[in-house]
């Protein structure tokens, strides 16, 4: 199978894709959705941009999840010239995504040029992207490949014999990659913890796979770097993030419409902990035990209400409105997060102290966001 029709954007050539600078690839197999300053594949893959600094070259870039997006960010932090591989056709699609990639990624327009692909559907955008990328390459560097991947095969049916592949920087890919884990001891629940139990709402943070709500990606990959073995979006760090900021950002995942809102549930502690699983479908945990909670009757008084779960095949009612509307699932049951929604984001400024309580996993941590954060609410660990 050959690569559809496509091209360089490339004012001054027309249409001709030839340049005098050799074509550099490197290639990362998916590598989970966690990425840490100190993984391997990280590491070797800043020490082999970083050997191509100011040389004549042209490294292939892409778009799409880390080991495509930090490789472009990287890249162009080094000065590098790039080839981004984008989705769609030389039309509003494809310009609008490229322009809104150079913002994310903090890319220089004049040393960035689009190579538009065609593809009109997401999904087909992959493949064509990793064969186009290895076509049109003069240099491969494999980085961190998975055994039997999609990306080694390419490797060997399209290069054996016709390209320079380099292997000084290849590392093993680890099919294990870093995600959030934790002990939630039940038997050592916190006794406050029913006291607060009462009248309040939480909100239970979590890790982010990437760049929080609002955050630019090239933000985060910067973080990322400098994070070492912490990964810098974890749900305490959120939790922070969210104190600092004093503001709440909703989210519009699982959300109808994709309409942004901050969840909360009516659970007490007790009761939420036994629904903080993890999800392997989403590679998430339901909820972590970093959480931020509010009385019941402060966020109702700023439109907070209670979400109402629609059975099997039932829609909601006319001018109801629909964020504040969830199906109970067919895989899970969503009534029992007891779900409360905020629309848009929630500033914390108009709370008053007595209003607002933390909720950390254990008291080093309850000491460590009293004396480090200037939070002037109550923190209370979860587990003693």
């Amino acid at each position: 199978m050959r690569v559809p029709g496509y091209f360089v954007n490339n004012p001054g050539r027309g249409r001709n894709i030839g340049s005098s600078k050799k074509k550099v690839l490197l290639l990362n197999s998916a590598q989970g959705k966690y990425p840490r300053g100190a993984d391997s594949w990280v590491q070797a893959t800043v020490r082999a941009l970083e050997s191509l600094k100011g040389k004549a070259l042209r490294l292939t870039a892409s778009v799409g999840l880390h080991n495509w997006a930090l490789t472009a960010y990287l890249g162009g932090r080094l000065g590098l010239d790039l080839d981004l591989i984008v989705p769609f056709g030389q039309d509003s699609r494809g310009r609008e995504c490229f322009a809104r990639t150079l913002s994310a990624l903090a890319l220089e327009r004049r040393k960035t040029r689009p190579v538009f692909t065609g593809c009109t559907d997401g999904r087909d955008f992959y493949g064509v992207r990793d064969r186009l990328a290895l076509e049109t390459a003069e240099v491969v560097y494999p980085v961190s490949l998975r055994p039997g991947g999609r990306l080694e095969k390419l490797l060997g049916e399209l290069a054996q014999g016709k390209k320079e592949i380099r292997e000084e920087f290849r590392v093993k890919w680890s099919g294990r990659p870093w995600t959030p884990r934790y002990c939630l001891p039940l038997d050592r629940l916190n006794p406050a913890l029913e006291r607060l139990g009462r009248g309040l709402l939480i909100h239970w943070t979590h890790s982010w796979p990437g760049p929080w709500p609002g955050e630019e990606p090239w933000e985060f990959y910067r973080e990322m770097l400098a994070g070492g073995e912490d990964y810098v979006r974890d749900a305490r760090a959120t939790l922070l993030e969210i104190i600092a900021g004093g503001r709440l950002r909703g989210s519009s995942w699982k959300m109808p419409a994709g309409e942004p809102a901050v969840s909360f549930t009516a659970l007490s502690p007790a009761e939420a902990v036994g629904l903080m699983r993890w999800r392997r479908r989403y590679t998430r945990y339901t909820f972590e035990p970093y959480g931020l909670a509010f009385s019941r009757e402060s966020l109702e008084r700023l439109g907070a209400a209670a979400v109402r779960y629609l059975g099997p095949g039932e829609r909601a009612g006319p001018g109801e409105d629909r964020l504040f509307t969830q199906s109970t699932g067919r895989k899970g049951n969503w009534e029992a997060e007891k779900e409360w929604r905020f629309r848009g984001d929630l500033d914390l400024g108009g709370f008053k102290p007595g209003e607002l309580v933390l909720i950390v996993p254990d008291e080093e941590q309850a000491g460590r966001f009293r004396t480090g954060t200037g939070f002037p609410g109550e923190v209370v660990p979860l587990f003693l």
